[in-house]
């Protein structure tokens, strides 16, 4: 049977919060509150600062892509995939990395991105949201599982954009298939 073309592939579907879970969450957060507080002011504190610190450094985020969004006018999703061989690198992944790694930085606009984007030093990404989310949402869109990830070659080599296409296509795929 052929694959279909990456174009086609389906989009990330974030899961569903469990019921139980966010039960939980709520009932942790009701019993903090109950048992002191001061703990509540603080907690509300840190919460405030943390949402002004955020608002606070958008311009000088959006400053440094638009930056190096100077360097890219012509640059799109195919010349991204023109960096690697496709013969042995799945098209897939390609397509995915290139999509969620997108979504992941949280512009108003498609950033075009190139292979050897740094993803913490020039994209900006936080490593535990790339650890977090991006690795799954990408899992997820290639049916490439995270089984057995430490037997990688690039496992702890992951820098660029292209590293992490290079990662997922030595990854084996999932015996469940999500097409």
């Amino acid at each position: 049977m052929a694959r279909i073309a990456s174009r086609y592939m389906p989009k990330y579907k974030a899961g569903k919060p469990s019921y139980i879970g966010m039960v939980i969450f709520f009932l942790t957060l009701i019993a903090a509150a109950i048992y002191s507080t001061s703990f509540l002011v603080i907690l509300t504190t840190i919460i405030v600062a943390a949402v002004v610190l955020v608002y606070a450094n958008q311009p000088k985020y959006e400053k440094h892509f638009k930056k190096l969004l100077k360097t890219r006018k012509d640059k799109s999703i195919c010349e991204f995939a023109k960096e690697f061989d496709r013969k042995s690198v799945d098209t897939w992944i390609i397509r995915a990395t290139y999509e969620q790694v997108q979504n992941a930085l949280d512009l108003k606009y498609a950033f075009p991105l190139i292979g050897s984007d740094r993803l913490i030093d020039d994209l900006l990404l936080d490593g535990d949201d790339i650890d977090l989310d991006l690795v799954e949402e990408i899992s997820q869109r290639t049916n490439r599982t995270l089984e057995d990830i430490e037997s990688n070659p690039l496992m702890g080599k992951v820098y660029t954009v292209k590293d992490l296409v290079l990662f997922f296509n030595h990854q084996p795929q999932s015996k469940t298939h999500n097409i």
